[in-house]
C-alpha cells in the first residue's frame, strides 16, 4: 500500500490508485459513538453491516473526550471502538479530533480564541473557535495527533488519517495581535526583507501609504474606506498559508508514529483556501458535498465537485467525505433529498471519480446544533424511507467494485485559480466580481449540459502535455506568463483554447497590465484589450441607498434628460454571428435561431501582433491575422461597441490548433453555441450522444454510466454490457427509472 506521496518530476504527488481500504468502493459516514449509551453502540454496529458500512470516520468532534484536560489524554474507550469495528469488519477513519477545540482551552488561552475584522473577539460554544495563528491551538493540536498516532498509528483497522475538517470553513482569517506579527514576518520573508520591495508591490505611493518598516503594517482590519487592493491580496495569501500550516504541523505530528494515508476533507470550490496548494499535501483528496435537493441544477454542482476532485488529485480516484443521506439544517429551510436521489447522486460521484461514498452522519443526532441535519439511522429509524435507502445504496455500492480505481478520460479541461480569484475579488472596479469561479462555473455546466466529460486544471498543471483537444481559461484575472507560454505550446500541439474577459489584467501584485490587456496572452490570441465597457445595469450604483427612484412622469416634463440615452444602463449586450460555423450553430439550438447575446460584460479589443495594427483605426481587425467569429451589434448595452469584435479565433501551428477569445460573458445560448464550433474544430465528441432530457452520461474506465435525473422513465438505445447496478443484461435497448442510474460495465 502507498502510503506516503511520491513526488512526480514535477514536484506533485503521485497518488495512490485506489483508496487504502481494498478493491471495493467504500462506504459508511460520520459516526459519533460519544453521543450514544452502550445499547444504542451495541445497535450501531450491528446495523452498519446490515447496510454494507465499510469505512466509518471517527473522532472528528471528540477533543473534549480525548482530552478531558490539558495533557490529561483517555484514549482507551476510543481504542475499545476501533477494536470492535475492526471485528466486524469495518475500517476506521481516524480524525485527529481538532475542529473544535474543548471549553479549556478557551478559558485557560482565550488568546487562541479568533478575532474579527473590527476586533471582536469570538466566543467558545459553536466550532472551530481558534486562531489559526495561535502557539497554543497548534502545540496542543499537534500534541493531540501525535498522542493518537502514537497508540493507534499501526492499528490494522486504522487505514486513513482525517486531520482537522472542514479547515476554514467558519474562520478563515483572524485579525489577533499574534496573526499581525506572524503577518509582518510573513511579508518580510515574501519580500526578501526589503521594505522598499513591498511599497513597489503594493503601490503605497498611492495615497501616502508608503511604509518605512514592517512593523508598521497591519492586517486589512476595518476601514474607513477602499483597501489597498494589493495588501488583501497579500493577507489572503498568507491566511491560506496560516491554516495550511495547521494541517501541516499534525500531519508531521502523525508521520513520527504511523505511516497510514492522510486526509482532509475540502468542501468543493471553497474560495477562502487554495486546494491546489493543499491538495499536494496529502494522500487521498476527500470533499464534503451539499447541494440542495429544490435546486434543479444540483446535478451539475455534484458533477462539478466531483471533477474538481479528481482534477486536485491529478485524475486519481478521491472519496466523499461527507453528503447527506435526507436534510441537512443549516438552510433557512430545508428540504430532504426526493426518492431515489440518494442513490442516484452517490452513482452520480462515482461516476465523477469517487472510489467511497460516506455520509455525515452515520445516526442522526438526538440534541445540538445539528440535531435536524439527517442521518443514516434517522430519528425514526428503520421505518424511515431513509434508511431503506441507504442498505440499498450499500447494496449497490458493492457490485460497483470493478469501478473502484479506474480512472476518467477527457478531452476537455477548464483551467482554475484560486489566487486570480481572489485578484478579481481583491480589486477594486471595474465592476463588483460575481461568485467565485463564476465563469469557469458557467462553461463546466454548458459542457455539462452537452454531455461533454471535462477535466479541472490549474496553472501548475502540464497544461501543453495534457492532451486535451480544447482548453478554456475563463476570467483569468491574473496574468501568468509561464501560464501562457503553456498554452502556446497546447495550440501549437493542435489544441483549441478559448480565453474568456476579463483576463490577464493585473499582475500577481495587483498591477494594472500597461500596453492593453491579456498581458503574456496577447501574441498567442493576437489580440490586446484596449479598454474595459462593461455595463451597470438599472439605475447607477448608490442611487437606491439615497432613496432615488425614477419619476415614471419625468419624460414628460424633463426636456433635457429625455434625450440622453445610457446604454450602460442595461444588463446584457447584444452580439452577432460573423462566423457561418458559429450562426450554423445558433440554427441547430432552436428555430428561428436564438439572439446571441453577452452578459453584463465588454471589452473593446483590438489587434496585438506588430504590423497588424491601423493606426487610423486600431480596434480593427482588417489587416489582422485574427479571423473575427462574432461582433457587437449595438443591441441592449452594446450601441458604443457596435460593428466591433467579440469573439476573435487565431490560427497556429501546423496542427490545426487555435487560439479564441470572447470579450463578452456569453449567456447560455452564446455559450452553447460557441461550444459546439470549438468542439467541431477540436474533434471532441459528447460521452454519448442522442439522449433524452434529464439523461446524463459519464464513462470511468470500462463502464458507462447513465443517470436519469427527470421525473420520468428514460429510454437509451445502443447500451451493450452488464448493468453492475441491477445485475442485468443489456442487450441494446435500455429504460431507466426516473433519478435513477445505471452502471453497464462494457468490452473495451
Amino acid at each position: 500500500m502507498t502510503t506516503t506521496p511520491r513526488r512526480s518530476d514535477g514536484g506533485r504527488p503521485v497518488r495512490p490508485a485506489a483508496l487504502p481500504t481494498a478493491s471495493a468502493l467504500a462506504y459508511g459516514g460520520d459516526w459519533n459513538p460519544e453521543q450514544w449509551d452502550a445499547a444504542t453502540v451495541d445497535q450501531d454496529i450491528a446495523m452498519m453491516r446490515e447496510a454494507g458500512v465499510t469505512l466509518v470516520s471517527l473522532g472528528i468532534f471528540s477533543w473534549a473526550r480525548l482530552e478531558p484536560e490539558e495533557g490529561r489524554y483517555d484514549l482507551d474507550w476510543l481504542g475499545d471502538l476501533i477494536d470492535r469495528l475492526h471485528d466486524a469488519g469495518i475500517d476506521v477513519d481516524l480524525a485527529t479530533g481538532t475542529a473544535s477545540p474543548p471549553a479549556w482551552m478557551a478559558v485557560n488561552h482565550p488568546e487562541s480564541l479568533p478575532v474579527a475584522a473590527d476586533g471582536t473577539r469570538l466566543g467558545f460554544g459553536s466550532r472551530q473557535q481558534y486562531s489559526p495563528s495561535s502557539r497554543v491551538y497548534r502545540e496542543r493540536s499537534q500534541a493531540l495527533a501525535e498522542e493518537l498516532a502514537r497508540r493507534f498509528g499501526h492499528h490494522p483497522g486504522v487505514v486513513l488519517w482525517h486531520v482537522g475538517n472542514e479547515y476554514g470553513c467558519h474562520v478563515h482569517e483572524c485579525f489577533s495581535d499574534q496573526s499581525a506579527a506572524d503577518f509582518q514576518e510573513w511579508l518580510a520573508a515574501r519580500h526578501g526583507g526589503d521594505i522598499e520591495s513591498l511599497n513597489e508591490a503594493w503601490s503605497t505611493d498611492f495615497w501616502s501609504q508608503r511604509y518605512s518598516s514592517f512593523d508598521q503594517i497591519r492586517p486589512p482590519r476595518s476601514m474607513p474606506t477602499f483597501h489597498n487592493p494589493a495588501q488583501v491580496l497579500d493577507w489572503r495569501r498568507f491566511c491560506n498559508e496560516q491554516i495550511l500550516a495547521c494541517m501541516e504541523g499534525e500531519i508531521q505530528a502523525i508521520r513520527a508514529h504511523s505511516d497510514r494515508p492522510v486526509t482532509t476533507n475540502f468542501m468543493g470550490s471553497f474560495p477562502w483556501l487554495d486546494y491546489r496548494r493543499w491538495a499536494s499535501r496529502l494522500d487521498l483528496i476527500a470533499d464534503d458535498s451539499y447541494p440542495d435537493p429544490a435546486d434543479p441544477a444540483s446535478a451539475h454542482e455534484i458533477a462539478w465537485a466531483g471533477d474538481l476532485m479528481r482534477g486536485l488529485g491529478d485524475g486519481a480516484p478521491w472519496l466523499l467525505m461527507e453528503q447527506t443521506p435526507g436534510a441537512v439544517q443549516w438552510r433557512p429551510r430545508n428540504s430532504r433529498k426526493r426518492p431515489g436521489q440518494f442513490l442516484l447522486w452517490s452513482l452520480e460521484r462515482v461516476a465523477h471519480g469517487a472510489d467511497g461514498i460516506l455520509q455525515f452522519q452515520w445516526r442522526q443526532s438526538r440534541g445540538g446544533s445539528e440535531a435536524f441535519h439527517s442521518g443514516m439511522i434517522p430519528h425514526s429509524g428503520r421505518a424511515s424511507r431513509t434508511w431503506r435507502e441507504a442498505v440499498g445504496t450499500g447494496r449497490v455500492l458493492r457490485a460497483l467494485a470493478p469501478v473502484a480505481g479506474t480512472r476518467v478520460h477527457a478531452d476537455v479541461a477548464i483551467l482554475l485559480d484560486w489566487e486570480a480569484q481572489w485578484a478579481r475579488h481583491s480589486a477594486i472596479g471595474p465592476t463588483e466580481p460575481g461568485a467565485p469561479f463564476a465563469a469557469a462555473h458557467a462553461w463546466h455546466r454548458t459542457l455539462w449540459e452537452a454531455g461533454i466529460a471535462s477535466d479541472i486544471v490549474f496553472p501548475d498543471s502540464d497544461l501543453a502535455a495534457g492532451g486535451h483537444r480544447l482548453i478554456i481559461v475563463a476570467e483569468q484575472f491574473t496574468d501568468l506568463p509561464e501560464v501562457a507560454s503553456a498554452l502556446r505550446r497546447a495550440v501549437e500541439s493542435g489544441a483549441q483554447v478559448l480565453v474568456t474577459a476579463p483576463t490577464g489584467v493585473v499582475d500577481t501584485d495587483m498591477r494594472a497590465v500597461l500596453g492593453g490587456y491579456l498581458g503574456g496572452l496577447r501574441e498567442l490570441l493576437g489580440v490586446r484589450v484596449v479598454d474595459h465597457a462593461p455595463l451597470t445595469g438599472s439605475l447607477p450604483s448608490g442611487w437606491e441607498d439615497a432613496g432615488v427612484e425614477e419619476d415614471p412622469g419625468a419624460a414628460l416634463v424633463d426636456r433635457l434628460t429625455r434625450a440622453v440615452s445610457a446604454p450602460a444602463r442595461q444588463t446584457w449586450c447584444g452580439l452577432e454571428a460573423v462566423s457561418p460555423s458559429l450562426r450554423r450553430a445558433l440554427d441547430r439550438i432552436g428555430t428561428p435561431a436564438p439572439d446571441l447575446r453577452g452578459g453584463m460584460w465588454a471589452e473593446e479589443i483590438g489587434p496585438a501582433l506588430p504590423g497588424e495594427i491601423d493606426e487610423a483605426d486600431p480596434l480593427s481587425f482588417a489587416r489582422s491575422s485574427v479571423e473575427v467569429v462574432a461582433v457587437f451589434d449595438g443591441r441592449g448595452g452594446a450601441a458604443d461597441l457596435a460593428g466591433r469584435a467579440a469573439i476573435t479565433r487565431r490560427a497556429a501551428g501546423a496542427q490545426g490548433g487555435a487560439a479564441w477569445y470572447a470579450a463578452s460573458d456569453l449567456d447560455a445560448v452564446g455559450r452553447a453555441a460557441l461550444l459546439a464550433v470549438l468542439t467541431a474544430h477540436a474533434r471532441v465528441q459528447p460521452v454519448m450522444a442522442g439522449l433524452p432530457d434529464g439523461v446524463e452520461a459519464q464513462r470511468r474506465g470500462d463502464v458507462l454510466f447513465l443517470l436519469n435525473h427527470s421525473d420520468s422513465a428514460a429510454e437509451v438505445a445502443g447500451v451493450v454490457g452488464a448493468d453492475l447496478v441491477s445485475g442485468a443484461a443489456c442487450t441494446g435497448h435500455v429504460v431507466i427509472a426516473p433519478r435513477s442510474g445505471i452502471a453497464v460495465r462494457q468490452a473495451e
